[in-house]
């Protein structure tokens, strides 16, 4: 083994060991439709990649409902909104996040998220004018405003 060979393969492991990990992407079901994925921003992420499909495992990477390229952080996250599409209780979101990081993509895949399991629902007990609870409930991560007067 040539030298220059033995280098390729000292740098070929060194990298695999420093390889970057894609942070674990956060799921935030939004009322009354739509959801997010996203995953923190730091420094070196110049994009990231969202492909999911709901209730339907991927076969491929090919076989997705949804395909987006972020190209630009916001309010500390990279996020793919999806507007359209209400999930259900009990709904599996099947994805696959890409993180461009230094130029070079990584992946995280065969991820799911199942609606509900995961605290997506709140409850509040309030206590009605005649003595009697009265629950809220929310689900998705809900902003609730109480107004006292």
């Amino acid at each position: 083994m040539s030298q220059a060979t033995k280098v390729l393969v000292f740098l070929l492991l060194i990298v695999g060991i420093w390889a970057y990990n894609v942070p674990q992407a956060s799921v935030k079901v939004n009322s009354p439709q739509g959801f997010e994925v996203s995953i923190p921003d730091e420094p070196g992420i110049s994009l990231f990649a969202f492909h999911g499909k709901v209730n339907e495992e991927m076969d491929d990477l090919t076989d997705q409902t949804w395909a987006a390229d972020i190209v630009s952080s916001r309010n500390g996250r990279w996020t793919y909104r999806n507007r359209q599409h209400r999930l259900q209780p009990g709904d599996v979101l099947y994805y696959w996040t890409t993180a461009r990081y230094h130029g070079i993509d990584y992946h995280n895949y065969n991820q799911r998220y199942v609606v509900g399991a995961g605290g997506d629902s709140q409850s509040i007990d309030v206590h009605g004018s005649k003595g009697g609870h009265l629950p809220i409930v929310a689900t998705g991560h809900n902003t609730i405003n109480i107004h006292v007067h």
